[in-house]
C-alpha cells in the first residue's frame, strides 16, 4: 500500500521520529511537525533517502490558531490526508497530587489533551476526503499497578483516550480508521525524564514500536481499538 499524504506530530524525536522514517518506506509524501527545526532536518534527510517527499512544518502546538491554519493550508493544497499520527506529548515529572504545580498540569492539559483535540477536529475534513485514512494516537493506558504519582499525567491521557474512542465510534461507518497505540515502555528521552533508573535494555526501542504501528495501519480494517505493545 502506498500512502499519498501523511502527517506526523512530534516527529523530531522518539516514537514520532521513528514512525516518520518507517512510514516513508511506503509513503509518497510526509509532513513532519515539531518545534525543533534542526532535529526535523535530520528526520527529513532520512525520509528522502527512501524516495519519499518530505515537508518540514515548524509548529508549536500551544500556539493559537497554529493547528487550525496548518489544516487549512494543507486542505487548500492537497484536500486530503491518508495517515495522521498524533505522537506529540509531554510529562516532566511524577509527583503526589498535592505537590502538582498548577502551571505544569496546565501545560500537559494543553499539549496532551487540547492540542490533540484540535488536531482531530481540524484535520477531520482531510481524513474524510481520503479514499481510506488512518488516524493514530500514541497514548498510554491506565495501568492498575501504578497507584502513585501518575496523577499529573494518566488522568489526562485517560480522558484523551475516551475522547478519541468517541470520535472513532462516531465515524465507524466512514473510511476513517482511528486507533490508539499504547506501548507499555519505550526507550525515549520522554521516558528517561520520568524513569531514569530503569533498565532500558528490557524495553522497546522507538524503531520497534514504529514497525508494529506502520504494519498495523497498512493492513488493519478495524477502528476504535486500543492496541497495547510490550
Amino acid at each position: 500500500m502506498k500512502f499519498l499524504n501523511c502527517l506526523i506530530t512530534g516527529a523530531s524525536s522518539g516514537i514520532g521520529k521513528a514512525i516518520s522514517e518507517e512510514l516513508s518506506k511506503s509513503a509518497r509524501h510526509i509532513y513532519i511537525t515539531s518545534r525543533n527545526i534542526k532535529k526535523l532536518e535530520e528526520v527529513h534527510d532520512n525520509i528522502i533517502k527512501n524516495k519519499c517527499k518530505c515537508t518540514i512544518v515548524p509548529l508549536d502546538l500551544h500556539e493559537d490558531n497554529g493547528i487550525e491554519n496548518l489544516a487549512k493550508q494543507i486542505y487548500e493544497k492537497d484536500k486530503f490526508i491518508d495517515v495522521l499520527i498524533l505522537s506529540a506529548g509531554i510529562i516532566n515529572q511524577l509527583s503526589p497530587v498535592d505537590s502538582i504545580e498548577l502551571s505544569n498540569i496546565k501545560k500537559i492539559v494543553d499539549l496532551n489533551f487540547l492540542s490533540n483535540f484540535r488536531m482531530i477536529k481540524n484535520f477531520h475534513p482531510l481524513l474524510k476526503n481520503s479514499n481510506g485514512s488512518n488516524l493514530g494516537l500514541i497514548s498510554s493506558f491506565k495501568d492498575n499497578s501504578k497507584t502513585h504519582y501518575w496523577g499529573i499525567y494518566q488522568p489526562i491521557m485517560s480522558a484523551l483516550n475516551e475522547l478519541f474512542l468517541y470520535y472513532a465510534n462516531e465515524n465507524k461507518n466512514s473510511k476513517i480508521k482511528a486507533n490508539i497505540f499504547s506501548p507499555y515502555a519505550v526507550k525515549t528521552d520522554f521516558r528517561e525524564s520520568i524513569m531514569p533508573g530503569e533498565d532500558k535494555n528490557k524495553i522497546l526501542t522507538p524503531e520497534e514500536v514504529a514497525i508494529k504501528i506502520v504494519d498495523f495501519i497498512k493492513t488493519t480494517k478495524t477502528t476504535g481499538e486500543l492496541i497495547k505493545f510490550d
